[in-house]
């Protein structure tokens, strides 16, 4: 079976319930196959890892420490190892977080820590730390409407004129326990998105329709100390520093020899996308006002 990510399917030996099935005879984007075998602890020719990574000739070799093992080879391949002991859900955790990102970024590709929503026929990506309530957030606009493009993971390419667009990535969110309670959802009845963690995968209930999505707005958010939201416009440098320091495992760039090509797809982004600091009252008790003050503004990017 085949599975829809991004610019591409997968055909995996590991079972991803998480993904959309893309068996469509039609569907012309590349195959990336995953599969299951035993890896060496090094890279050979390859230098010491840096954050778990190794990389050379366009393979890079991802140890995540009781988990697994990943070698990514030349955006098209994923081989996984996983190590004694570790939980099934865990292994697919990283294999679609990490490993996913280290190839996307073999693909020449720009993935963002970022989840997306439509507008009018347009992306309105929302980005932050963990813990920023992005994925709180795109509960609330999918509740009022809006189609959820992606979570957590936002990747975008470009077109020939240098448009970026965003693809439709995992259809799901990761909601942790009291927010799954709060947008009406039973945690008993969800699967679970990290062993050992409240935090549950909620179906966004998207079709599989794989097209990408011009990306037209960008914000960044944040808890406003004041207990005051405002939304702010970012240029020049400022929105440079947001868009590079929100890019998906980032960390990993000096290591692929990526950097000046994030750089480079980066200012691209800018030429066409607005950036803003969006910073925010925090709480169960103010969410609705202040993600529909959200709301109103991301409305005015149709």
């Amino acid at each position: 079976m085949f599975f829809s990510c991004f610019d591409f399917r997968l055909r995996s030996e590991i079972p991803l319930g998480e993904l959309t099935p893309a068996d469509d005879p039609d569907d012309a984007r590349p195959i990336v196959e995953i599969r299951l075998d035993k890896l060496p602890e090094l890279l050979t020719g390859a230098p010491p890892a840096v954050h778990g990574l190794q990389a050379a000739n366009g393979e890079a070799l991802l140890t995540v420490t009781g988990n697994a093992r990943y070698l990514i080879r030349e955006g098209r391949e994923i081989v996984v190892d996983p190590l004694p002991g570790a939980a099934e859900r865990n292994v697919r955790l990283f294999l679609l977080g990490s490993a996913l990102g280290i190839l996307v970024y073999q693909r020449g590709l720009l993935p963002l820590h970022a989840n997306a929503i439509v507008v009018e026929g347009g992306a309105v990506a929302f980005t932050g730390q963990s813990g920023a309530g992005k994925s709180t957030l795109a509960a609330h606009f999918q509740r009022a409407g809006y189609p959820v493009l992606c979570d957590d993971v936002c990747v975008v390419g470009f077109d020939d004129a240098g448009v970026p667009l965003a693809w439709p990535g995992l259809p799901r969110l990761k909601l942790w326990e009291d927010a799954a309670h709060a947008f009406g959802h039973d945690p008993a009845a969800l699967d679970r998105a990290v062993e050992g963690l409240e935090k549950f995968h909620v179906p966004i209930g998207r079709t599989a329709d794989a097209r990408p999505v011009p990306l037209r707005r960008l914000y960044t958010l944040a808890r406003a100390e004041d207990g005051e939201g405002r939304i702010l416009p970012l240029r020049g440098s400022e929105a440079m520093a947001a868009v590079m320091e929100n890019s998906y495992r980032g960390l990993y760039l000096p290591t692929l020899g990526a950097t000046a090509a994030h750089f480079r797809q980066c200012a691209m982004l800018l030429r066409h996308v607005e950036v803003f600091a969006a910073t925010r009252a925090w709480g169960f008790d103010v969410f609705e006002r202040e993600a529909a003050m959200l709301e109103r503004h991301a409305a005015g990017a149709a």
